[in-house]
């Protein structure tokens, strides 16, 4: 039972921050272009993101502060929220190390995390009606078996004993 009840929490979660990231992504776009290096970027956004994202933020701010390089210190990014952040970690890594253009990736990032949320939303929506079924099912059929076919079978049954007598 506690087995299936952290995988429902971790999947939760996982799919929070699928929605959270595109988001994340764009601010970072944002405050790189407003005149910050990736390193204040992260910590501006520190406090501005939602807590998954927040504390992986917080951790590469405090591994840099403790003398570990922007580069290096970009691999804990993954390994605090999962696949989702390893393009963007590798783009930053990049850009630290051999000073590639930071914007066009950055922009291709943002387009890709946007169709995936936009993915998971038809995903979601397609599922909509098999977890509607049980509901329906359990609610309206009954509903429909009180209001209609209760009342026929008293009015057949009340019949039938009149015609006895």
């Amino acid at each position: 039972m506690t087995i299936a009840r952290t995988t429902i929490g971790q999947r939760r979660a996982e799919r929070r921050l699928a929605r959270e990231f595109p988001d994340f992504i764009d601010l970072l776009v944002l405050t790189i272009r407003a005149g910050c290096t990736p390193l204040q970027a992260f910590e501006t956004l520190a406090v501005a993101v939602d807590p998954p994202v927040r504390e992986a933020l917080q951790l590469v701010v405090q591994q840099v502060a403790s003398g570990e390089r922007f580069s290096d210190a970009l691999a804990l990014l993954p390994g605090h929220l999962g696949g989702i952040a390893q393009p963007l970690a590798d783009a930053l890594a990049l850009s630290d190390r051999y000073g590639t253009p930071l914007a066009p990736i950055l922009d291709r990032l943002a387009d890709e995390a946007r169709a995936q949320r936009r993915r998971n939303a038809d995903a979601a929506a397609r599922q909509l009606p098999i977890r509607l079924s049980f509901p329906l099912v359990g609610c309206t059929l009954p509903s429909f078996v009180l209001l209609t076919i209760v009342p026929l079978m008293a009015g057949a049954v009340s019949s039938l004993q009149r015609l006895r007598r």
